[in-house]
């Protein structure tokens, strides 16, 4: 996912109730780093082409390299917040220490701050960054606890590297041999054509009568095919991030919920739907087709044992050509219903795509496709994520005296995806974050806004 104008960290906008100093941050992370192994490892890189990296510790590690500190001026607004957090979430995360960092921002209207967590994919997902949120700043773990040395490991001798290559080479044979299999063939070209019939024998069955009453009907057999709509913000994007942030008060959408059967991930998921539409209706670029979501799903147990990463993708039609918000709302529950059921992209896929890609090969790949403009000319099968990262299950602070008021997530774009909306629940509310690419989407406060209308448009439904 790292390429000339694409990152592929997680980011995560933390708002105190309080002023924090550095040496405060400094101190209550430096006492936590045993909790996390993961933030003292860097990658190792292979020699093999199709080689996978792996985690080693870092016995250069520096937590100053890890942490940074800024000043807004006093009375900074959530724009000027905003703009921080865009700034920081393009900079790309140096490869020659542990893959991760984390910014103070000081200097917010009211004596308040922020902290700007940004977390690689590859060591965390948005679960597992939560998780690790907690982790840091959970306050169960009483201050003053004992913090035991720490000492790195010994990195890989030669025979464990030479058996790491063996496994490397067998592993990706296995890898490409169960893709083959699946139809999945590792040429650009069969990749293309087979994500794209994947989208449309999924969306076959997706399309939606929509009823009027109070809760979700089925999805009856539907006929569209090709890719995904084209929008304003599925094109090549540049380096460029922009960010807004909405919070929805869980117990808004509480008597929906209980009344239609619907989850709040299903309120999202219309309330997307709803803004998405206003925002194309009004630059004329609606399409009569849905919109296609691709939607992170948690797994557990023995799919998700082994590391940060436990999530598989599935590809969710979203009801930008509903009108109504009722219609909207019964369409996303079921098209969810429908999703985890059969998810598109099953775990072990994504594992052995990323096998056989190998990072050697997916950073070429991603530096030609930004080059060469590709996303101008070759349409994914899906316009943008959503995601809903479910609340950590203690409150979270800095210190006895700044808690955290919300977590807000700005997680990656790549080429010919500029618009991601994800959420993250945290004290009875939910936390959206909505990142663009500056050049595709330069006001995504406009979007947070619609979002917020369409909210308040489903709750007030009898």
């Amino acid at each position: 996912m790292d390429g000339p104008v694409s990152a592929g960290h997680v980011c995560l906008l933390a708002r105190l109730d309080d002023d924090v100093a550095p040496e405060e941050l400094f101190h209550q992370i430096s006492a936590r780093l045993h909790l996390a192994p993961i933030l003292r490892r860097r990658l190792r890189m292979p020699t093999l082409p199709m080689g996978r990296p792996w985690w080693i510790d870092d016995n250069t590690f520096d937590l100053d390299r890890h942490l940074s500190a800024v000043d807004l001026g006093g009375s900074a607004d959530d724009t000027a917040l905003h703009e921080e957090v865009a700034r920081y979430a393009a900079e790309q995360l140096p490869r020659d220490r542990p893959l991760w960092q984390l910014r103070l921002v000081r200097g917010l209207a009211g004596r308040r701050s922020a902290l700007v967590t940004k977390m690689h994919h590859c060591a965390v997902d948005g679960v597992g960054g939560r998780d690790l949120l907690a982790l840091l700043f959970g306050t169960d773990i009483p201050p003053g606890s004992p913090t035991p040395a720490w000492t790195p490991g010994e990195g890989p001798g030669r025979t464990e590297r030479f058996a790491h290559r063996v496994t490397d080479v067998s592993s990706w044979v296995a890898s490409a041999w169960r893709l083959e299999g699946k139809a999945l063939g590792v040429t650009p070209s069969t990749l293309l054509r087979v994500t794209r019939q994947t989208a449309a024998s999924f969306a076959d069955g997706l399309e939606r009568l929509i009823e009027h009453d109070d809760r979700p009907t089925p999805i009856p057999e539907a006929t569209r095919t090709g890719p995904a709509p084209q929008t304003p913000f599925n094109a090549a994007i540049s380096a460029d991030r922009a960010f807004a942030t909405v919070t929805f008060p869980l117990a808004a959408s509480r008597r929906l919920r209980r009344c239609t059967g619907v989850t709040a991930n299903d309120v999202l998921l219309a309330s997307c739907a709803g803004a998405l539409r206003s925002w194309l209706a009004a630059r004329d670029a609606l399409s009569e087709a849905p919109l296609i979501a691709l939607v992170p799903i948690a797994i557990s147990g023995d799919l998700a044992a082994g590391g940060f990463n436990r999530f598989t993708l599935t590809l969710c039609p979203l009801p930008t050509h509903v009108g109504t918000a009722r219609g909207r709302l019964a369409f996303s529950h079921a098209a969810m219903q429908h999703a985890k059921r059969e998810p598109t992209i099953p775990p072990t896929t994504l594992t052995d795509i990323a096998a056989v890609t190998g990072p050697g090969l997916a950073s070429l790949l991603t530096q030609a496709a930004a080059q060469l403009h590709l996303a101008d000319r070759v349409h994914l099968p899906f316009n943008l994520m959503i995601s809903n990262v479910p609340a950590p299950a203690q409150q979270l602070s800095v210190g006895r005296r700044a808690a955290v008021l919300g977590t807000h997530p700005f997680p990656p774009l790549v080429d010919g995806l500029g618009l991601t909306i994800c959420a993250q629940g945290y004290a009875g509310g939910l936390d959206v974050g909505v990142a663009s690419c500056a050049t595709l989407v330069p006001d995504p406060g406009e979007l947070r806004d619609l979002l917020a209308a369409a909210h308040d448009e489903l709750i007030e439904l009898d």
